[in-house]
């Protein structure tokens, strides 16, 4: 399996975050439930949920698009 880099950790102030409260979104019906975007995540933010797919904190999360990169069937997006 091809070893796949994290990007830059991204903080955002707690002012900033408010504003930019977009969070990626897992489509539970597409999700294989993989975890490379658990993976990929530099903040944490994604985790295995109690069926095996893939569930984002949208407090965690910072829109940064590691996972969308990562996700083999495309079931991660940013809105």
């Amino acid at each position: 399996m091809k070893e796949v880099s994290k990007p830059p950790i991204l903080f955002l102030s707690e002012k900033n975050r408010r504003k930019h409260s977009m969070a990626a979104k897992v489509d539970q019906d597409t999700c294989i439930g993989c975890g490379a975007c658990v993976g990929a995540c530099p903040t944490g933010a994604i985790a295995l949920n109690d069926e095996g797919k893939a569930q984002v904190d949208p407090d965690t999360c910072i829109d940064c698009g590691a996972c969308v990169g990562v996700c083999p069937v495309g079931a991660v997006t940013l809105d």
